[in-house]
């Protein structure tokens, strides 16, 4: 079981009925069940300041209403599409119609959003101006994009891997790499997970390198040098024993984007191993090639 050592975060809580809703939110959630929307599990994220993020699906389309402190905004996520050629085509004529329309293409489809401050937004403006805004990207977007197929590949992460000319190994849940540093005569393994983390719109996807493994736990010392690092990106985190390993392990990690593409895969995992690898000397131990 891995204890993630407490890093700055967003923690993201889930509630369902018990959400509590302002007042001006309430209205505005009405509004959207009013005209045919249904509402889904509601999550709050509790980082700088409180985010409400609801789903909500009409005729099968997927979109979600968010508020916070600072603005309120609705999206609509389309299909998986050939990400590349629909941002070419389609960026700069949703741009050109809906200036007030961001749109963001990734491996996992396009999601189309508009922001509003709350000051001046009311339930009518929200779903006649901002809704009706979202949708005509939408349509726009569908009417000349053909959904792409399903993968063919079951293993999208292994064959980012070999496009990026590295060498790996399944072990089940992650793919194992082993990196060399010829200067300091040094190796290190980095270990990618194959699922991809998702909260809300964000998709990320986990990559670490163990600096310290063994049976005794770490002492004060190791603690207080591991922890008072500071990273500009990725943090440490801890794994204590557990059925499947029975030895005490501190980690590098940084979570990379869901969909990234296979030469910035690559850069984050060297960039991990060779973190790790400098903690793990820090730490005296030794790890000749």
């Amino acid at each position: 079981m891995l204890l993630p050592i407490p890093i700055p975060m967003i923690f993201v809580v889930p509630y369902a009925q018990d959400v509590s809703f302002t007042e001006y939110q309430k209205n505005m959630l009405a509004a959207f069940l009013k005209v045919g929307f249904q509402e889904g599990k509601a999550t709050v994220r509790e980082g700088l300041g409180k985010t409400i993020e609801i789903p909500l699906t009409k005729a099968g389309e997927r979109f979600v209403l968010t508020f916070n402190n600072v603005y309120t905004k609705i999206e609509q996520m389309l299909p998986l599409a050939d990400a590349p050629a629909a941002k070419a085509l389609h960026g700069p004529r949703i741009k050109e119609k809906f200036p007030s329309v961001k749109a963001e293409f990734d491996a996992q489809g396009v999601t189309l959003s508009r922001v509003s401050s709350p000051v001046d937004l009311t339930p009518e403006y929200m779903i006649e101006d901002m809704l009706a805004d979202v949708q005509g990207a939408a349509k726009l977007f569908s009417a000349t994009t053909p959904v792409s197929p399903a993968p063919t590949s079951s293993d999208p992460l292994g064959a980012a891997l070999k496009d990026a000319g590295l060498a790996s190994k399944d072990i089940g849940g992650y793919y194992s790499l082993k990196f060399g540093f010829s200067s300091a005569k040094r190796s290190q393994t980095a270990y990618v997970r194959k699922e991809i983390n998702t909260s809300g719109s964000l998709k990320t996807r986990k990559i670490i390198s163990f600096c310290y493994d063994a049976k005794n736990a770490p002492s004060a010392e190791i603690l207080k040098a591991i922890l008072q690092k500071n990273f500009g990106i990725g943090g440490i985190g801890i794994e204590a024993p557990g059925e499947t390993q029975k030895n005490w392990r501190i980690f590098f990690r940084i979570d990379a984007p869901g969909d990234v593409a296979p030469d910035l895969l690559k850069q984050y995992l060297v960039m991990v191993a060779a973190t790790a690898d400098d903690l793990e000397k820090e730490l005296g131990k030794e790890d000749k090639l």
